[in-house]
C-alpha cells in the first residue's frame, strides 16, 4: 500500500521552500523508500525539534517497564517542587499526554519545575514543552541517570539510531542548520546555536539522521517490538483522557483533541498535519524545525520527512507539503523493501 512519491520533497528544494530535505516511507519490515534533496544526505543530522517528545516519551515507558517510574503516581513522589497545591497530583501520564494543565510555554529563563498550571489536571489538552521539561527532570530523578544519556542507552543504542539528546560538537558538521529557526531568548537561535546544542532539552533538543528517526517510526508500525513489550505498546498507543478539547495552542486547537501517551492520536481531527487518509488510530508529532513523522499501524505504514527550515511561516500546511506526502502513501501498491530495520 506504500507508493512512491516522495520526490515531492525535491519540490521543496527546488521552489526554495527548504534547503535540504529528506523523506522515508515505512512499513513494518523497515524503509522501503527513501529519498534525499537538497542539502540533505544520508549521514545529515536533522534537529528534530519536538520529534523528540515521543523518543524521551518511549524512554520513559522503558522506565515504566522497570519499575523507575509509575506513570499514575503523583510527580511530587520524585520532584519536590511539586509538592504544592495545584500540582501535588499531577502525574506522568498527565505529563506524557500534554494533560498536565501546564502551559505550552513560559517565558525564558524560568525554570520549568517553578512553572504554574493554567488549567486542572484532565480538563483540557494544552501541548506543553514545559510538561516534558519536567518530564526529563522525573526520568532523571526517578533512574538516577541524566535524562540524555537514559534515552540513549533505553531508546537509542537498542535501535541503533544515529540520533543524540545533547549534540556533541564532534558532530556538529554534520547537523544541518535550520533556515528560520526562531529564538529561545535573545540572541540565542532555536537549534542552531552551540548553547541550545548543547543543553538537549528534553522538550526538543534531539537530533537524528532520517534513517535513524526510521528506525524508531517502523517500532511504532510494529506495535513496539523490538524496543517494547506489545502491551506497554497498546498503553502508549491509547488516547489518554478521551473527549477532552484543546491541542497546540499557537497552532491548532479541536473540540476533540485526543493524544496518546507522547504523540497526537489521529482520530477525526481536521485540519491535520497526516493528511485525510490516515487512520484514527494514526500516530504522529510535528517539530517547529520542519520535521514530521506518522506511522499507521493499523494499516501498516509510516512516514518520516525531515527538513530545515522552522515551521513558523506555515509552509509544511500549504499544498504539496506535509498533507499531500502523507495522503501519497495510500495511492498505489507498495513498493519493494529496501532495508530491514
Amino acid at each position: 500500500m506504500l507508493c512512491v512519491t516522495l520526490e515531492m520533497i525535491e519540490r521543496w528544494v527546488a521552489e526554495s521552500t527548504v534547503p535540504g530535505a529528506a523523506a522515508a516511507a515505512i512499513g513494518p519490515d523497515g524503509i522501503r523508500d527513501s529519498r534525499y534533496a537538497g542539502v540533505a544526505r544520508p549521514d545529515s543530522l536533522f534537529a528534530l525539534a519536538s520529534l523528540t517528545k515521543p523518543l524521551l516519551a518511549a524512554a520513559c515507558m522503558v522506565a515504566a517497564e522497570e519499575g523507575a517510574i509509575d506513570l499514575d503516581a503523583p510527580v511530587a513522589d520524585h520532584l519536590a517542587p511539586y509538592r504544592r497545591p495545584g500540582r501535588a497530583v499531577i502525574t506522568a501520564r498527565h505529563l506524557l499526554s500534554h494533560a498536565s494543565g501546564l502551559p505550552e510555554s513560559a517565558p525564558p529563563d524560568t525554570d520549568s519545575l517553578d512553572v504554574e498550571p493554567v488549567a486542572p489536571p484532565a480538563r483540557r489538552r494544552i501541548y506543553s514543552n514545559e510538561g516534558y521539561a519536567v518530564l526529563g527532570e522525573l526520568l532523571t530523578t526517578a533512574t538516577g541517570i541524566p535524562y540524555g544519556r537514559y534515552v540513549q542507552e533505553s531508546v537509542f543504542e537498542p535501535l541503533g539510531m544515529d540520533a543524540h539528546l545533547g549534540l556533541p560538537e564532534s558532530e556538529y558538521g554534520r547537523a544541518l542548520e535550520v533556515r528560520e529557526p526562531g529564538l529561545s531568548r535573545p540572541g540565542v537561535a532555536l537549534f542552531n546555536s552551540r548553547q541550545w546544542r548543547r543543553r538537549g532539552t528534553a522538550a526538543g533538543g534531539a537530533f537524528a539522521t532520517l534513517e535513524a528517526y526510521a528506525r524508531f517510526a517502523t517500532m511504532l508500525v510494529r506495535r513496539g517490538p523490538p524496543l517494547l513489550a506489545p502491551e506497554t505498546f497498546e498503553e502508549m498507543a491509547a488516547v489518554q483522557f478521551p473527549g477532552i478539547p484543546g491541542g497546540i495552542e499557537s497552532f491548532q486547537t479541536w473540540d476533540v483533541a485526543d493524544w496518546s501517551l507522547g504523540c497526537d492520536v489521529r482520530d477525526h481531527k481536521q485540519p491535520h498535519w497526516t493528511g485525510s487518509r490516515t487512520s484514527p488510530s494514526t500516530l504522529s508529532h510535528f517539530g517547529a524545525s520542519g520535521t514530521v513523522f506518522m506511522s499507521d499501524y493499523e494499516a501498516g505504514v509510516g512516514l518520516v520527512a525531515l527538513a530545515n527550515r522552522g515551521t513558523y511561516s506555515g509552509w509544511p500546511m500549504r499544498s504539496g507539503h506535509w498533507q499531500d506526502l502523507c495522503d501519497s502513501l495510500y495511492e498505489r501498491d507498495s513498493v519493494s523493501p529496501q532495508a530491514n530495520l
